[in-house]
């Protein structure tokens, strides 16, 4: 399901990393409105989890909107349109600003930087 593996050396907590994962998930369209989420304890055997992690990123999830929690039934995907634009452009701006972080931390000037840019924006 999730394409994406927890980074145990991050110092980004699992859950937060979990939370990322099912957004992305989302984002991608791998994950649709109306979708149920693997239970918890499933999810975190899958992906070597305490299920108390995964219940946190489920809950997280919940109180942001993106998935309902149905007692007995489990999780699902609920999100609305808007918010997945606003979701998207500020997850795309976290990552830009990870790549910036690491790619001038390995000597890239600016102009490096635009230069990527602009050739892999040509190829469009």
């Amino acid at each position: 399901m999730f394409r994406t593996d927890i980074d145990f050396s991050s110092p980004l907590p699992i859950y937060r990393q979990l939370i990322y994962m099912i957004k992305l998930e989302i984002l991608s369209g791998r994950l649709n409105d109306g979708d149920q989420l693997p239970p918890i304890r499933e999810l975190a055997k899958i992906l070597k989890l305490n299920p108390n992690t995964v219940a946190k990123a489920y809950y997280s999830l919940e109180e942001e909107g993106f998935i309902t929690s149905k007692r007995g039934s489990g999780n699902w995907v609920n999100y609305k349109k808007a918010r997945l634009d606003s979701l998207r452009k500020v997850m795309i701006e976290d990552e830009f600003k990870s790549f910036l972080e690491r790619a001038f931390s390995l000597g890239a000037s600016l102009g490096d930087i635009k230069n990527l840019i602009k050739r892999y924006s040509d190829n469009d």
